[in-house]
């Protein structure tokens, strides 16, 4: 089974295959280990699609991270599905997942 990883760089508007890609993912082999969300990205854990990412992730067990200083940014903070983490966090995803996709 091999692993993938999310990268998400820009707010839900422009990146709405984000989330395409990963439910379509899910129908295959390969295990979803994080989604990253990274500068506007972020706004992905507000409105309807936290909602969206949340449900999805507890059905997969993939890990929802925001970046830091970019959730600062815009004001976030974590809970019970996403958390906010360093990019450290990306550069694990990338160094123990086969695959990082970038969206943004």
């Amino acid at each position: 089974m091999s692993t993938l990883s999310l990268l998400i760089k820009n707010e839900p508007s422009v990146t709405s295959a984000a989330f395409r890609f990963a439910n379509a993912s899910s129908n295959t082999d390969t295990r979803m280990q994080c989604v990253f969300f990274y500068g506007r990205g972020v706004l992905h854990a507000t409105g309807r699609q936290k909602q969206y990412w949340s449900d999805w992730a507890r059905s997969v067990g993939a890990r929802l991270v925001l970046c830091s200083a970019s959730a600062e940014t815009f004001g976030l903070t974590a809970d019970e599905d996403f958390s906010v983490e360093g990019l450290g966090e990306l550069l694990e995803a990338g160094l123990t997942s086969g695959k990082v996709v970038s969206f943004g």
